[in-house]
């Protein structure tokens, strides 16, 4: 009797260790986890609204409110100057990475149907000019519009399904 219970006392020891063992090698065997996680399906270029909302930190509108046009108005580490105003319109303007030889403006004005950059649109858009830099991982919603300074110093604007994402070596409209 004293012999089972001294071998059932070696088998939960034995137990034991071994979950021990295999827990502390998993820990120390995991995978490492990024610092930034992947927010967007592999399918597309944009970055996934939870990503922005949970990762990144917000700022607020009224300290990106300038004297030279209505609307918000910041500057990205890009060079872009972007701006958010009448009735959740948006765009940048500068240079458009991998956008055709003389562009400089893109954006969505509101009554349109796609997120665009032409001469229209350089027409369309208002003169704001920028007096603050939207600091990488950090958003700003004004108007129904939401823009995203990335950790790469790209920029991404959304409102509903018209979009932009513009990198340091290229630009995405939507659709995609």
């Amino acid at each position: 009797m004293i012999r089972r219970k001294r071998d059932n006392c070696r088998r939960v020891v034995h137990w034991l260790s071994a979950f021990a063992w295999s827990s502390a090698l998993t820990l120390v065997c995991a995978p490492p986890v990024l610092a930034e996680p992947n927010g967007g399906s592999p399918a597309s270029p944009y970055p996934a609204t939870y990503f922005i909302l949970d990762y990144y930190d917000k700022v607020e509108y009224d300290d990106y409110f300038t004297s030279s046009a209505g609307g918000v108005w910041f500057s990205t580490p890009l060079g872009l100057n972007c701006g958010i105003w009448d009735r959740g319109s948006f765009g940048c303007s500068g240079d458009i990475r991998g956008a055709p030889p003389g562009t400089t403006n893109i954006g969505w004005v509101n009554g349109n149907v796609v997120t665009r950059y032409d001469w229209l649109l350089g027409v369309q858009f208002p003169s704001g000019r920028a007096e603050r830099e939207l600091a990488p991982r950090s958003y700003i919603e004004y108007n129904g519009t939401r823009c995203a300074t990335m950790a790469d110093a790209s920029t991404y604007c959304a409102r509903g399904p018209f979009r932009f994402f513009v990198t340091p070596t290229r630009t995405w409209l939507s659709p995609p």
